[in-house]
């Protein structure tokens, strides 16, 4: 009898193990769904920018002639087709010429993004677009990761903002929160020891200098077109160590520098769609 269990013992537990996985990826997964998505470099989202527009030439060269002649009804006036492309592929130029490292184009998103929908009803919508369907499915992916880029979705939303902050912007944001950081180190040690006791104030200066330290860290890589996101969220969690410290003694939370601190980091968080 004992070899009888022992065996039924043995035989179930490749059962039982793949019942302990499954429930520990139902456990993991929503962890790793609610990750944010990694900001893309100004380099990456040049080439993306580029892909939207080799993409939209591959749409156009694959519809019908006769579609392209074709005129587009509205209620106010009628337009042909290929009106319609050419402005499309005009904005997209436009687009590609102005983005730079100082100017990051979000105007110029929107309007390409907004153009782009009326195309997309249009060819899931109308019937009459049997070529190019497939290149338009491949365009409106990519016009999906640029929006995401800008904090925003394809189709755009009811009011929704297009904006995007450059990596240049980015940086000296995190190298302004950086210099915050070490004026309020400074501010702090010049404290005398009956406002704030000696280890307190060496607790609050070693917590400042981490932080500054993590803000350089942020600084470089978007400088070298790195991703950053896992470090922001490191830097934006010893802020709060050094806030926890603040909030206990509540003469210091007004420093001007600490302000100036949470207005830099405000800058990166919107950066890497943290808010």
């Amino acid at each position: 009898m004992r070899t009888a269990r022992t065996q039924l013992s043995i035989s179930n537990r490749p059962a039982q193990i793949l019942l302990l996985a499954a429930a520990l990826a139902l456990y993991v997964t929503p962890a790793i769904a609610q990750a944010p998505p990694e900001r893309l470099s100004d380099k990456d989202v040049k080439a993306l920018i580029e892909q939207v527009d080799q993409e939209r030439d591959k749409f156009e060269s694959n519809l019908d002639g006769k579609l392209k002649d074709s005129l587009l009804r509205s209620e106010t006036t009628d337009i042909k087709v290929s009106a319609v492309l050419q402005d499309y592929q005009d904005n997209i130029k436009k687009l590609k010429d102005r983005f730079t490292a100082e100017y990051s184009a979000s105007t110029e998103v929107e309007v390409v993004l907004k153009q782009a929908e009326k195309i997309d009803n249009y060819v899931k919508t109308s019937g009459f677009v049997t070529k190019g369907r497939s290149e338009w499915d491949r365009e409106a992916a990519s016009l999906s990761h640029l929006a995401m880029a800008y904090g925003a979705t394809f189709p755009l939303r009811p009011g929704a903002a297009v904006r995007r902050m450059n990596d240049k912007e980015a940086a000296d944001s995190a190298g302004a929160i950086a210099q915050a950081a070490d004026r309020c180190k400074d501010e702090f040690d010049k404290m005398s020891d009956s406002a704030l006791p000696k280890a307190d104030k060496e607790t609050v200066k070693k917590g400042l200098e981490t932080l500054s330290k993590q803000a350089d860290v942020v600084k470089s890589r978007l400088n070298d077109g790195k991703p950053a996101t896992a470090e922001v969220q490191q830097l934006m969690t010893q802020v709060g160590v050094v806030q926890r410290f603040i909030d206990a003694h509540p003469v210091l939370s007004t420093k001007a520098s600490w302000d100036q601190l949470h207005a830099a980091l405000s800058k990166v968080q919107q950066a890497f769609s943290l808010r």
